[in-house]
């Protein structure tokens, strides 16, 4: 019988992540996807916030223009994008501390693409195609997988874990774990279900040479012009009167697809998705005035329809569910697979990442470590659970915020709301109304109960990405110099005057409490400086936060409200060590050598369960 450590149902973009995650810290996985090739046709188009940031720690970073763009900013209209904004949100501004665009409107199976290239040389992972899951046992310490192959033959596999990533009509949960455990999906915090109609449109450009007739040539417009014009960049959501609408660009610029989606919710059967397409889409593309509304000579001028081709246009229909158990005994839900989302936040393909990053570590250490039984694994994973609900409640607020704007537009409330933070943001002396979405962001799990961090020691927050340098490293993000190799966890040392005592101390704290080296280890002290250090640290790297001026020196982008000292924005100006989980969030923070023994004693204490 083929075995294996984790066993991973669906080559989606979450169990692509999980199996990334695994191979980084050396677990050995298998990937059971039905499907012999990539879907061609694009679903997902958004990954937002720490999604992002995400990508960048599983490696995708220098990929992500190849698969789409950076949206600049997100507008809510009356109707359409015809209509000047109500509201229109800046996504440029390092708002959320992570150096990284707060969104990039990708092409699915170009990212899963790039996500499979990355496992294509890992001796720690492998893909199977063609091959469907008819069988699961969960047998002691083992799940036992039965599956037929692309040759239709019968096999089975031997896992210490299964997990479903296979969406939300997946074999996994709909076939093993809603009849035996009761696990299924069920409403959650935002209260939406419609049906929409969804297409995906290839846009090529009209030429002089192509539409001789099309009247914008006489008034000195370029190809690209006319398609900025019709086809405006950044993303777009359209309020009554008329139907609810999302829509924008996706995918790399030059690709030139748009998305477009609207409500239909006395969607039959009977209806035809492209007829109702072009009926929503036609006054869309008929303009009689320019971006600064001067009119057009020659009246109406409609984008020419034979340079719009559809790629898909079909019916979805949307709401937003989480499953009651993420978990049972060995088996785990993840992506779609635990939970759907209406589009209107982007948080679908976000959330699924969300959960394969901060599961990767957990199945390392219970792979790892040397006393796993069955009630330390179901102790790991319910604090993983916990968490991921919470997390999920977040990406439905987000979600709601804007399904509320776009299903039923601008209301007193939110108008009035909006111009208070015009008027404050007018009086420089004045503080600024805060973000609630970054606000929640910068907290992490902190109002978690039964979450994996110490709330003695004021765990459970995210820790801000920025540029570090040191002497032998020019300016790289933080979280690739803090990311853990070969441990589930960080142990930053926040430097004074002596980095070589203070890493000293990290080092005698490890020894003394004993903890295990797949939690932490010598490799794994990262010291950092508050300031730029010039000292001699013989054998010892000692990074700070880069200053802008020098990013700018070596050309590193620098996004609005990117500020160096963000990395320490959320500590306590006397915090000396930071215990730093590889999903970047804080386990614990501390001021001295005797709180961080006692907080890696606490830690110890959360690897082990004592039975009541």
């Amino acid at each position: 019988m083929d075995t294996t450590e984790v066993i991973i149902v669906g080559a989606g973009p979450a169990g692509l992540a999980l199996a990334i995650g695994l191979s980084k810290l050396k677990v050995k996985s298998v990937i059971l996807e039905k499907n012999t090739e990539i879907a061609e046709d694009p679903r997902g188009v958004a990954v937002t916030l720490d999604a992002v940031r995400i990508c960048w720690d599983l490696g995708l970073g220098e990929d992500m223009d190849k698969i789409g763009h950076a949206s600049p900013h997100f507008n809510f209209h009356k109707t359409s994008w015809l209509n000047a904004p109500f509201f229109c949100t800046d996504a440029a501004p390092d708002s959320f501390g992570q150096t990284l665009p707060n969104a990039i409107f990708q092409v699915q199976p170009m990212l899963e693409s790039a996500m499979r290239d990355k496992l294509k040389d890992s001796q720690y992972c492998e893909l199977r195609c063609g091959c469907t899951v008819t069988g699961r046992k969960q047998s002691g310490n083992d799940v036992i997988v039965e599956y037929t192959d692309a040759q239709e033959e019968r096999n089975t596999i031997r896992g210490s874990w299964l997990v479903g990533a296979d969406g939300k009509r997946g074999v996994v949960r709909k076939h093993f774990l809603e009849p035996t455990a009761g696990i299924r999906q069920v409403d959650s915090a935002y209260k939406y279900d419609g049906t929409w109609v969804a297409a995906n449109l290839e846009i090529s450009l009209p030429t002089p040479e192509s539409h001789p007739d099309f009247p914008l040539w006489k008034l000195g417009y370029t190809p690209t012009a006319v398609y900025d014009l019709f086809w405006p960049i950044g993303w777009h959501f359209g309020s009554p009167p008329g139907k609810p609408l999302a829509a924008g660009r996706f995918g790399p610029h030059e690709s030139r697809l748009w998305r477009h989606e609207f409500a239909q919710n006395d969607w039959k059967d009977t209806m035809d998705a492209e007829e109702l397409l072009w009926e929503n889409l036609t006054p869309m593309v008929t303009r009689t005035s320019d971006q600064e509304g001067n009119v057009f000579p020659s009246g109406e001028v409609m984008y020419p329809l034979d340079c719009i081709k559809i790629k898909r246009c079909r019916p979805f229909r949307f709401t937003h569910k989480v499953v009651n158990k993420w978990f049972d005994d060995r088996t785990i839900l993840i992506g779609d697979a635990a939970h759907v989302f209406p589009p209107f936040g982007g948080q679908g393909i976000a959330s699924g990442l969300r959960d394969a990053h901060q599961l990767a570590w957990r199945l390392m250490l219970l792979q790892r470590l040397p006393n796993a039984s069955r009630p330390l694994c179901d102790k790991i994973l319910e604090a993983w659970a916990q968490e991921r609900t919470y997390s999920v409640k977040l990406a439905a607020s987000l979600t709601e915020f804007n399904g509320q704007l776009c299903n039923i537009g601008d209301s007193w409330g939110f108008w009035l709301l909006r111009n208070i933070d015009w008027v404050m943001r007018q009086i420089p002396f004045l503080p600024k109304l805060p973000d609630p979405f970054a606000k929640n962001e910068a907290r992490g799990f902190t109002p978690v109960n039964g979450g994996f961090f110490s709330s003695e020691y004021v765990g459970g927050g995210r820790l801000p990405q920025v540029y570090l340098s040191s002497q032998q490293t020019s300016p790289t993000l933080s979280d690739s110099i803090l990311k853990p190799e070969h441990t589930a966890m960080t142990l930053m040392v926040i430097a004074g005057d002596d980095p070589a005592s203070e890493m000293a101390q990290a080092r005698r704290a490890l020894d003394k409490t004993e903890i295990n080296e797949a939690v932490l280890s010598y490799d794994s002290i990262k010291v950092i400086c508050s300031e730029p250090y010039t000292g001699a640290t013989e054998n010892l790297e000692v990074f700070y936060p880069t200053p802008v001026e020098q990013l700018a020196k070596a050309g590193v982008p620098i996004r609005p409200l990117y500020a160096p000292s963000n990395l320490f924005s959320r500590f306590d100006p006397s915090t000396k060590f930071v215990i730093l989980r590889a999903d970047f969030f804080t386990f614990g923070l501390t001021k001295d050598y005797s709180e961080l023994a006692r907080c890696i004693t606490n830690l110890k204490h959360c690897l082990h369960y004592e039975a009541s």
